[in-house]
C-alpha cells in the first residue's frame, strides 16, 4: 500500500512540516523514510498519522465508486467536450472525499494533470506535477505510466519536445509489464507518433502513426484516423513520397469533414498548402492556405500561421508586392492587445518587411537583439535553424563573414536539438 504518498502529499497540502507531523508519534527520519517508501510503517502508526492528519485510509472501497473513477478516467482519453469533462470533475472532487484507497487516490491526482491540460489550465497542470514530483518515486507501475504520460502531455503542449519524448517513452517501456485497454495502448502509441514526427524521425513516426491506426480503424475512430492520416503525411512529404504524401491528406480532410472536426481541417488545408510550396506549385498552395486565412471561425494563431507560409514562400519566390500585401494584412491582425501572445508572428512578419524594404539595419537589430533571444529562450529549434540560416545568409550577403559564420554555428547547433533524444 502507498501509505507514504499520501501522508507526504496531505502534510504538505496542510502546510506541515516533517517534524510537526512526527511530533509525539515516530522520529522524523523514521516519517521521512514512511514518506519516500523506504519502510512501511505498522497500522498503529498509520492510524496515528492519519488522525492527525484528518485522513482516514481504507483499501475496501465498494464497485460503484471504482465505476466512477474509471468512467473519468476513460473520459480524459476519449472526450473533447471541456464542458462534459468539467462536469464529470465535480462528481469525481465529491466522490474522492469519500475514497481513502491510498494507490486510487494517487490515480486520481495524477489524473489530474491530464485533467487541467484538457481543460487549459496548463499552469495549474505543472502546479499538480510539482505536488506529486517528491512522491513519483514512490509509484507503483501503473501510477509510473500515467505520471510519464500526462508529463510527456505537458511538455508536448508546451512544445518542450525533448522532455515530452523522454516521458512518453519511459511510459511505453512500462507497457509491457501492464494490462491496459487497446485504446489507451493506441493514445500512447499516436502521442509518439506526433512526438517522433516534430523531431524529424520519419521512420519513427511512421511506425507508431500505422500502429495506432490500426487500431483506430477497428474502431471507427474517424478524428483520430484523421490525425493519424496527417502525421504519415506530413512523414511522405519530407521523403519527397508527393504522391502518398497527398493520398494521406487527402484522406485525413474526408474523415475530418464526416466529423465535421473544423480544427482537422484547417491542419489538412495547412499541410496541402505546404505540399504544394514544396512542389512549387504556389497558386495550389496558396489557395489552400487561404481557406485558413479566410475563415472566420479560425482562430487568429491558425490564422498567422497560414499567412507567415505564404509571406515566407512569396518572399522566397520573389514575388515581393504579394509578401508585402501579406505582411500588411498580418500586421493589421496583431495590436498592442494581442502582440506578447503573437510575438514569434510579429517577428516573423517584420523580419519579411525589413528585407523586402532592405532597411538593413533594423532586420539586423530585430533578429539578434530580440528574435533569434526570443527563439533561443522558447527552444523552438526549428524556427531557430530557420533564421539563424536567414540571418548568417544576410551577413554573408553584406559582406559581414565573422557574424555570418557566428549564425552558422547556430544553425548547426539548433539541428541537433531537434533531433536530439
Amino acid at each position: 500500500m502507498n501509505i507514504g504518498a499520501i501522508i507526504k502529499l496531505n502534510r504538505i497540502n496542510q502546510n506541515l512540516t516533517q517534524e510537526e507531523l512526527a511530533d509525539g508519534i515516530i522520529s522524523i527520519s523514521y516519517l521521512s523514510k514512511i514518506e519516500n517508501g523506504k519502510i512501511e510503517p505498522n497500522e498503529e502508526v498509520i492510524k496515528l498519522l492519519c488522525r492527525k492528519l484528518g485522513i482516514q485510509i481504507n483499501n475496501q472501497i465498494d464497485d460503484s465508486t471504482k465505476v466512477i473513477c474509471n468512467e473519468w478516467f476513460h473520459l480524459l482519453l476519449t472526450s473533447s467536450n471541456i464542458e462534459e469533462i468539467k462536469q464529470k470533475y465535480k462528481e469525481i472532487n465529491e466522490v474522492s472525499k469519500t475514497i481513502h484507497d491510498s494507490e486510487l487516490q494517487l490515480l486520481i491526482k495524477i489524473h489530474m494533470i491530464r485533467y487541467y491540460l484538457k481543460i487549459g489550465e496548463t499552469t495549474k497542470a505543472l502546479e499538480q506535477i510539482n505536488n506529486l514530483k517528491d512522491v513519483s518515486g514512490t509509484f507503483n507501475n501503473l501510477q509510473k505510466y500515467y505520471w510519464y504520460k500526462f508529463n510527456g502531455n505537458y511538455y508536448s503542449i508546451i512544445e518542450e519536445e525533448n522532455d515530452a519524448l523522454r516521458n512518453y517513452t519511459l511510459s511505453e517501456d512500462l507497457l509491457p509489464l501492464l494490462e491496459l485497454k487497446e485504446d489507451e495502448i493506441a493514445d500512447i502509441l499516436y502521442s509518439l507518433a506526433v512526438t517522433y514526427s516534430k523531431h524529424r524521425l520519419t521512420s519513427e513516426a511512421q511506425s507508431y502513426a500505422n500502429r495506432a491506426l490500426e487500431y483506430y480503424r477497428q474502431v471507427y475512430n474517424f478524428s483520430r484516423c484523421a490525425e493519424c492520416h496527417l502525421v504519415l503525411g506530413i512523414c511522405y512529404r519530407r521523403i519527397n513520397n508527393h504522391e502518398k504524401a497527398i493520398k494521406n491528406y487527402h484522406l485525413a480532410k474526408q474523415l475530418a469533414e464526416s466529423t465535421q472536426n473544423k480544427k482537422l481541417i484547417r491542419l489538412t488545408h495547412l499541410n496541402m498548402g505546404y505540399l504544394y510550396f514544396v512542389q512549387g506549385n504556389n497558386a495550389q498552395a496558396i489557395k489552400y492556405l487561404d481557406m485558413i486565412v479566410n475563415e472566420s471561425d479560425a482562430t487568429l494563431h491558425d490564422r498567422l500561421l497560414a499567412l507567415t507560409s505564404i509571406i515566407g514562400e512569396s518572399y522566397n519566390s520573389n514575388n515581393l508586392e504579394e509578401a508585402k500585401k501579406r505582411i500588411m494584412q498580418g500586421l493589421s491582425w496583431i495590436n498592442s492587445d494581442n502582440k506578447n501572445k503573437y510575438i514569434s508572428f510579429y517577428y516573423e512578419i517584420l523580419s519579411y518587411l525589413y528585407l523586402i524594404d532592405e532597411n538593413h539595419e533594423k532586420f539586423e537589430n530585430l533578429l539578434v537583439n530580440e528574435f533569434i533571444p526570443y527563439l533561443k529562450e522558447q527552444k523552438d529549434y526549428v524556427k531557430l535553424t530557420e533564421y539563424a540560416e536567414m540571418l548568417g545568409k544576410h551577413f554573408e550577403s553584406t559582406h559581414k563573414y565573422k557574424n555570418a559564420t557566428t549564425y552558422y554555428k547556430l544553425v548547426n547547433f539548433s539541428y541537433k536539438q531537434i533531433t536530439k533524444l
